[in-house]
């Protein structure tokens, strides 16, 4: 039923109830993992353009602040995908632990847009994403970045986990809304 299962990982306690959900249906439907994340290093890019002003005079020569960008780039980048890959190791940990195959992806750009167009691009059979991730506001339900590619996917089944106490027999919820994509 699911070959695949699309899992974007933060690191947060929802994104590793994700990941554990997303095992236990792998190993149920005999599905591939593929685990995400995305970074946003061109964001860092602009922004530290836009202190060039505040830096001291002896970079405001053109050869070096362009010196300085590069320099810059490739810390945030480098700091970025180290970070990344630390989410995925995750991933491949609960994987490998439990025989499954694993796509690792890294990406870079706004989040939630990277997101849903890879999800929309690639049709994963499911995804599995957590409500809320690292930047959590106490007492939100679904986060922002969640909530905009729920609402952008349109080829995957999504699966979002709220709960980050293990599912042991509890209830869940189907939305049916009489539409022909409700009965799916």
């Amino acid at each position: 039923m699911y070959k695949t299962i699309y899992v974007p990982v933060d690191n947060s306690d929802h994104s590793n109830t994700a990941v554990d959900v997303g095992v236990h249906f792998a190993k149920a439907f005999g599905s591939k993992i593929v685990g995400s994340h995305v970074y946003a290093a061109k964001m860092h890019d602009k922004r530290f353009k836009q202190m060039e002003a505040g830096l001291p005079e002896e970079y405001h020569d053109e050869k070096e602040l362009d010196r300085q960008r590069q320099i810059h780039d490739s810390l945030i980048t480098r700091g970025l995908q180290i970070i990344t890959d630390s989410y995925l190791d995750y991933v491949d940990k609960k994987c490998a632990e439990n025989n499954l195959p694993i796509e690792r992806r890294s990406l870079e750009g706004r989040n939630w847009k990277v997101l849903a167009e890879d999800i929309n691009t690639n049709a994963y059979d499911l995804v599995i994403m957590g409500a809320l991730g690292v930047g959590a506001v106490k007492d939100s339900v679904i986060g922002s970045n969640t909530e905009r590619v729920l609402r952008r996917v349109r080829n995957s089944d999504m699966l979002i986990i709220k709960q980050i106490q293990p599912m042991t027999g509890g209830r869940i919820v189907v939305a049916v809304d009489g539409s022909p994509y409700s009965f799916g």
